[in-house]
């Protein structure tokens, strides 16, 4: 297993594992931001926030583990530092989701027609803001994140480290699918969005379980949260083309026929997200975890003694 890798190795010792991914994590963020890879600097501030992600998801699947006051200490941290970075990405976004919209539907009426070059100008502000003190920023506070690592109190070994996490999580995303259903309302569907995500990186951590299977997984639950983050996208941009639809040289009324539009794409994205919603929290929460266990003891029975030694 990699040092950077996102996958947890049912042969060595958990707590090691939880370290070793933790830090993977920010030394991929850290690189990102201090100019270390190949990425432009729009490219690497959207890793580093994907980085903070995965590191908000693990702290989820270890919850049980860190307590409470570890839990919120961390995750407000990671949180935070993904925010001080979301600004051009955002911008850039909301311009990536009209140019879909306007392949799907052709050109925009009325007052819509003046969003790309508001959302230009927008990006261009948000750029020429104060984006590199807050790379800087970003990079001290992974810095100090990076060494309280080593005092996260990790000490269970086996599955049951991830049992109450991984329990918890699927059970908060089971409930926010069936919340979305019956109100698809942008913050509901927005919330879903987010339980999703942890899925996700929940099972790609323990897809060493059973790889074909979990990987699968891995990949439906993907899937979904791309559904849902273009549904979100889609909002996000129909609200901030209300917000501003004075820069557009048009009010609220002449923004319903980009409405339709809109709307029309957010119903198609639901509906594909509510079938493969229907499939991946099909189980009760306890019939989840316990398959995934029993996938993960078998898996880690197979393996040569020496590498299940506790750390």
């Amino acid at each position: 297993m990699s040092e950077r890798s996102y996958r947890i190795d049912p042969g060595a010792p958990v707590p090691g594992e939880i370290r070793r991914v933790a830090c993977g994590r920010i030394d991929h963020a850290l690189d990102e931001l201090r100019g270390n890879s190949d990425s432009s600097r729009a490219e690497s501030v959207h890793e580093a926030r994907k980085d903070m992600k995965k590191l908000r998801a693990l702290l989820r699947l270890m919850r049980g583990e860190l307590g409470d006051e570890v839990y919120a200490h961390e995750n407000a941290c990671f949180r935070d530092t993904a925010r001080q970075l979301s600004g051009v990405r955002d911008a850039d976004v909301m311009i990536l989701t009209l140019a879909d919209l306007e392949r799907r539907y052709g050109e925009l009426p009325g007052a819509a027609r003046r969003l790309r070059p508001a959302l230009v100008a927008h990006r261009f502000r948000v750029s020429a803001g104060s984006m590199r003190p807050g790379v800087q920023t970003a990079i001290d506070t992974l810095v100090e994140a990076r060494a309280r690592v080593e005092h996260w109190p990790l000490y269970t070994d086996g599955f049951e480290a991830f049992e109450e996490g991984l329990w918890r999580s699927y059970r908060r995303g089971r409930k926010a699918y069936r919340r979305a259903q019956e109100e698809p309302s942008p913050e509901h569907m927005h919330e879903w969005r987010k339980r999703v995500k942890d899925l996700w990186y929940h099972v790609s951590l323990l897809q060493e379980a059973w790889r074909p299977v979990m990987s699968a997984l891995a990949d439906e639950a993907h899937e979904l949260s791309d559904r849902l983050g273009d549904e979100h996208d889609v909002s996000v941009l129909i609200e901030w083309a209300h917000r501003h639809a004075s820069a557009l040289n048009g009010a609220d009324p002449m923004l319903r026929g980009f409405d339709v539009i809109g709307h029309s794409r957010r119903r198609e994205l639901q509906h594909e997200a509510f079938d493969y919603g229907a499939r991946l929290y099909a189980d009760k929460p306890s019939r989840f975890v316990s398959r995934i266990e029993g996938w993960w003891d078998a898996t880690s029975a197979k393996l040569p003694s020496p590498q299940r030694t506790s750390a």
